[in-house]
């Protein structure tokens, strides 16, 4: 699974290999994204605020708690997110940690 953000923050999924147009637009906004699945992606705009994909590009995008300038996602759901202090958190569910 393959998704970029653009240099305007908007956001694009790779689906050259299922169809004729290699990228479709996703609604939102953001500046940072990871991909560790097709069910793991998520992102961080240009406020900080942290976002998780929904899997349905009519409502894509739910806020999670925090605030982050990076994001890391694993394909075994594990999130690691790194503040505007340089602290590390790992997302535990329910809440940063």
């Amino acid at each position: 699974t393959v998704w970029h953000v653009n240099s305007a923050g908007a956001i694009y999924r790779y689906t050259g290999d299922q169809g004729s147009t290699d990228w479709v637009p996703v609604a939102g906004g953001l500046t940072r994204i990871s991909v560790g699945s097709r069910t793991h992606v998520w992102g961080v705009n240009s406020l900080g605020q942290i976002y998780r994909y929904t899997g349905h590009d009519s409502n894509p995008w739910v806020g999670i708690p925090g605030n982050a300038v990076d994001i890391g996602a694993a394909a075994d759901g594990t999130v690691w997110h790194v503040n505007s202090a340089g602290a590390i958190y790992r997302y535990t569910g329910d809440q940063a940690s």
